[in-house]
């Protein structure tokens, strides 16, 4: 019976997902008006509205102007049912308690924005920012048994993820701007300060990360325009910086690297939360390096990696994200046989690698370490 329950709440979750993934990237209310068909404008009627077996009844059409109706809508609703099943049966609530309400949430968040992705090539901040919050104050549920981070466990795993995909943006993007320096100027907080904060995390651990980071950023308030170093040299620096790790001299190799990304996850994600209210304050269009320039990953992800760094701890979001990465890979494969040349967003791949580590993270980690006889 409670696995019944959590699976009607997951398709109601669903259709209400179905709202928010239509409704957000048009900039929408997702509370007001109610329901209605695209096409006609037909007011949708609670019985034409219950998750998968209205579409049924409907006969996939439209009661009013027989349109017919796409079957993505039962498709997402069924989806988020099976998840919500999925993780109640793996946390069951009389072993884990409340473990799974964190976790369901996420759930619904994860398909909301891997379809929004998938549609628009946008992670709206507006769903990844406050995952960040549920999959940080989630930890409060978590019971020890449960195998999940601690508070202090998600907020670094938080970090590293992010981290993991800030540099391949910024690294990526250098690359494929062949070492020409970025036209982003985002003042007083931008890419600058994760370059800052990269370097110095490599130099001397996490804390001397942010505090670089924070200096340049107070630098810019005080000066009131933009001061940067240019990036090739930042990262020709971080390189060295890596390198000379490796021989322990002030700093070993993995409190560099570890610092390094933690620092640069941080700032990307403190300076997301900056825009993101900034906008909500006075709407404007935030210029982005996205606009005019190649980029190797979205910013977008950069969130989301950080989203499942929380709820899953440094150690297993790094399973995710090589799955995601293997996920991606395959899809991409996959899509150029069947004469695909749609580009497919990374973050459907960054959620599902997410899930997967969700439930067989702890299995590989153990399974791989005993290999390496650890």
């Amino acid at each position: 019976m409670y696995t019944l329950v959590i699976g009607i709440i997951g398709a109601l979750i669903g259709s209400f997902a179905n709202v928010v993934i239509y409704r957000v990237p048009a900039k929408k209310s997702i509370v007001w008006p109610g329901s209605s068909c695209p096409k006609c404008g037909h007011k949708i009627k609670p019985w034409e509205n219950i998750p998968i077996l209205s579409w049924l009844f409907l006969r996939a059409k439209c009661s009013s102007c027989k349109n017919p109706i796409s079957i993505r809508y039962p498709l997402i609703e069924a989806l988020t049912a099976a998840g919500f099943v999925a993780l109640a049966l793996r946390f069951p609530l009389e072993i884990y308690g409340f473990t799974v309400l964190p976790l369901l949430v996420l759930y619904a968040m994860f398909v909301m924005m891997s379809m929004i992705d998938y549609d628009h090539y946008i992670l709206p901040d507006s769903l990844t920012l406050p995952a960040v919050g549920v999959a940080v104050l989630g930890t409060l549920l978590y019971v020890p048994e449960s195998g999940l981070p601690s508070l202090n466990q998600a907020m670094m795993g938080g970090a590293i993820g992010a981290g993991i995909i800030a540099m391949i943006n910024r690294v990526g993007s250098l690359v494929l701007r062949r070492l020409g320096d970025t036209k982003e100027r985002l003042w007083p907080i931008g890419m600058d300060q994760v370059n800052v904060a990269a370097l110095g995390g490599a130099l001397g651990g996490i804390w001397v990360g942010l505090g670089l980071a924070l200096a340049s950023f107070v630098i810019n308030l005080i000066s009131r325009k933009v001061l940067r170093l240019p990036e090739a040299m930042v990262y020709a620096l971080w390189v060295i910086a890596l390198v000379l790790a490796t021989l322990n001299l002030w700093i070993g190799p993995v409190q560099s690297i570890s610092g390094s990304l933690a620092a640069a996850g941080i700032i990307s994600v403190l300076g997301s939360v900056f825009w993101w209210f900034k906008d909500m304050i006075s709407p404007q269009e935030t210029p982005t390096e996205e606009d005019d320039e190649p980029v190797a990953m979205g910013f977008g992800d950069v969130k989301l990696a950080a989203v499942l760094g929380a709820m899953l701890g440094w150690k297993v979001v790094l399973v995710a994200i090589m799955m995601a990465f293997i996920i991606g890979a395959v899809a991409g494969v996959i899509g150029r046989l069947f004469g695909g040349s749609r580009m497919v967003p990374f973050g459907p791949s960054l959620a599902i690698g997410g899930v997967l580590a969700l439930f067989v993270g702890q299995p590989l980690i153990q399974w791989y370490l005993g290999m390496l006889g650890i």
